[in-house]
């Protein structure tokens, strides 16, 4: 969701793309649902291994933003760039069984805006890149400079 809301919130200055630990075979349909309300860029979305973000080619990171403690637990050096390595902790509310994904949802957009806001005062024409992954019970956003 972090990448879908990255993307339609400020797509001019950051590029977003999906990564998890253990990535889904698909996009939750849950997740697709609470995104479809007006967002544009969802034929984007794919789970992908954040491994893919490690290698010779994988663009730099200036950020990774984590949104579980398994995630934050990541070897931050198997970044390109010296990552800083920032961790948004959802309430418990976000992984209830009702609702969780909208719970969710409005969490992580909340996150989103706070961080647009935030970084782009600093290099406001620094292009970034998010790597994310959200399921209820694992989550990881990972933001890198191009």
């Amino acid at each position: 969701m972090a990448e879908a809301l990255l993307r339609e919130l400020d797509g001019l200055h950051f590029d977003a793309f999906s990564a998890g630990l253990e990535p889904a075979d698909k996009v939750q349909a849950a997740a697709m649902g609470e995104l479809r309300h007006g967002f544009s860029s969802l034929e984007l979305l794919n789970p992908k291994s954040w491994l893919e973000f490690t290698s010779e080619w994988a663009p730099q990171m200036d950020f990774v933003v984590t949104l579980c403690d398994e995630s934050a637990r990541v070897d931050m050096r198997a970044f390109h760039g010296a990552p800083t390595l920032r961790h948004w902790t959802l309430t418990p509310s976000a992984y209830a069984a009702a609702g969780a994904v909208e719970n969710a949802f409005w969490q992580i957009l909340k996150r989103v805006e706070d961080f647009i806001s935030a970084e782009r005062r600093p290099w406001p024409s620094l292009k970034l890149s998010a790597v994310e992954s959200c399921t209820p019970d694992a989550c990881d956003l990972l933001l890198s400079g191009q």
